[in-house]
C-alpha cells in the first residue's frame, strides 16, 4: 500500500533540510554542504539528463553526519528502527519531462519499507508500476513496501528535483508483523 503524507515535518525542520540540500548552508567545508556525485548508468552523457546522488547512510554506517543530524526528526517520526540506506537524489531540469519507463525497480527485499521525502516542489514525480503517481511536493513523505516497483522523473519548471530515498525497517512494521 502506498501512503502519502503532506506537511510531514514541522516547517522549521523541513527548512533546515531544504537549505542544506539546496546548498544554502555551504560554508566552504565538507560538513557544511551536500556533496553530490554523478550517477553513471541512470543519466547518459548527451541525453540532456544529469542525475546526482549523496549517500547519507549506507552499509550500516552514517556517511554524512551533518545530513543525518538534519534528518533525525524525519527518522524519528517514521519510527525507523534499522536503516539499510538513505540516499539523496538530485535530478537536474530537462527541457521536456523525462519519465524513466525502463527504470522501474525495487530498492531492497520485500521486508523493508521504502520512503521518498520531497525536498522541493517540482513538476516531477515518482511513478509506480500500477500507474499511481506521487507528485514532488515539498515536505511530502511517501512510503510503500520495498517490493513495490517504482521509477522517477526529471523536472522542467525548476532547476532541479530533490528527493531523499529511505530504505528501512520501522518499529510499526515489527509490531504489525509479530
Amino acid at each position: 500500500m502506498i501512503k502519502i503524507i503532506d506537511n510531514y515535518l514541522k516547517p522549521e525542520e523541513h527548512e533546515q533540510i531544504r537549505a542544506y540540500f539546496m546548498g544554502e548552508m555551504d560554508d566552504g567545508t565538507i560538513e557544511g554542504s551536500c556533496n553530490w556525485n554523478f550517477v553513471d548508468g541512470i543519466a547518459q552523457v548527451g541525453d540532456g539528463h544529469w542525475h546526482f546522488a549523496s549517500f547519507i547512510h549506507s552499509m550500516f554506517e552514517v556517511r554524512v553526519p551533518k545530513a543525518y543530524e538534519l534528518l533525525k526528526p524525519l527518522i524519528m517520526r517514521a519510527n525507523m528502527s534499522s536503516i539499510a540506506r538513505i540516499k539523496a537524489n538530485c535530478m537536474m531540469r530537462t527541457e521536456e519531462l523525462m519519465v524513466f519507463e525502463d527504470g522501474y525497480h525495487c530498492d531492497y527485499p520485500h521486508t523493508l519499507t521504502t520512503a521518498i521525502y520531497s525536498i522541493n516542489t517540482t513538476d516531477g514525480y515518482t511513478k509506480f508500476e500500477d500507474g499511481t503517481k506521487c507528485e514532488s511536493v515539498a515536505n511530502r513523505f511517501c512510503m510503500f513496501p520495498c517490493g513495490t516497483r517504482h521509477t522517477g522523473t526529471t523536472c522542467t519548471k525548476t532547476d532541479r528535483r530533490l528527493v531523499i530515498n529511505f530504505n528501512y525497517v520501522s518499529y510499526d512494521y515489527m509490531i504489525d508483523h509479530k
